[in-house]
């Protein structure tokens, strides 16, 4: 169940460009907060993409290897789709809780076979674990990342 939920919003918010035609979230109810940032709506996560929205950090700007903020829906997806030609995989490793709030860990993980920013591909597996609470209620999907 999990892991289907979050795979369909993230297949949504990849490749829909419209916000009422989502059937994973309930679109006046969504909320997504991620890395401490505020919260965003349907809309606006559907503005930044998956990658942008996903990649929010409060690093000082020097210290953040991708600047969301330097981006587009379109540039990160050139810019990922490029770095991991074979794709940058999701998975759920996890799941601690039960409906209506699920507590789960989760992996993205991918091999560096094209270049990244001017960086020369590398062939080396680019991966990260991260916790979600995902709260959900009748119409509605809440993620906080």
């Amino acid at each position: 169940m999990v892991q289907n939920a979050i795979k369909t919003w993230e297949m949504e918010l990849s490749h829909k460009t419209r916000i009422q035609d989502f059937k994973a979230i309930n679109p006046e109810n969504f909320r997504f907060l991620v890395n401490g940032r505020k919260g965003l709506s349907g809309e606006e996560t559907l503005k930044l993409g998956s990658y942008n929205a996903l990649l929010q950090s409060s690093l000082p700007e020097e210290l953040q290897c991708y600047k969301v903020d330097k981006e587009t829906f379109e540039t990160s997806h050139e810019v990922f789709h490029t770095a991991f030609p074979r794709g940058f995989a999701w998975e759920v490793l996890r799941a601690y809780t039960r409906l209506p709030e699920i507590v789960f860990k989760f992996r993205h993980w991918g091999y560096m076979e094209g270049p990244y920013k001017g960086r020369a591909p590398t062939g080396e597996m680019v991966e990260f674990t991260g916790l979600c609470v995902m709260k959900v209620r009748v119409h509605a999907l809440i993620l906080w990342v």
